[in-house]
């Protein structure tokens, strides 16, 4: 178990998907929950991008559960990021409250460019308790994801758009 704030401690898989995302590319976003009895912070769902790499030293654990019914194994080179924005979308439920990472691809100028992106979603219509806990638990689960270059959160779902996303990276 990694680090804690709210006393909900953050499951050592969720580092391990986030390095395949950042430093392996191996996923486009993931997106993390705090488990059913509120005792973990674990991971809910991946997307994953590319194949490993066949240096099984370098991939192992990250790739450890990729099994799972929980990872979305697109074909790897044809979908573009709006496609897996909307894939994205489509498995945060409307009424629970999720962190996420991607991976937002956008353009300054002439000048394309990756950003990992830390979102966390809280809708409305979520109860408050979970959203209480979740507003707590956040800092645990973001020291752990270290090279997140910026953090939005979500309350609207009319918000959880990737020009949206992309506009708050152009701002910073």
């Amino acid at each position: 178990m990694l680090f804690r704030s709210s006393g909900i401690p953050v499951n050592d898989l969720c580092k391990a998907k986030f390095v395949g995302l950042k430093r392996c590319h191996l996923y486009r976003y993931v997106i993390f929950k705090i488990n059913d009895n509120n005792k973990e912070i674990i991971v809910d769902h991946r997307y994953r991008t590319k194949k490993a790499s066949s240096d099984a030293s370098e991939t192992e654990a990250v790739t450890e559960g990729d099994d799972h019914e929980n990872t979305s194994n697109m074909d790897f080179a044809t979908q573009s990021q709006e496609e897996i924005f909307a894939d994205f979308v489509t498995r945060l439920p409307e009424d629970q409250c999720r962190y996420a990472v991607f991976d937002v691809e956008y353009a300054k100028g002439d000048v394309v460019s990756n950003k990992i992106v830390f979102i966390s979603y809280s809708p409305d219509s979520a109860k408050i308790k979970p959203k209480m806990l979740y507003s707590a638990s956040k800092d645990a689960l973001a020291k752990v994801l270290d090279g997140i270059h910026e953090s939005i959160q979500i309350n609207d779902p009319d918000d959880l758009t990737l020009e949206y996303v992309q506009e708050k990276l152009l701002r910073v």
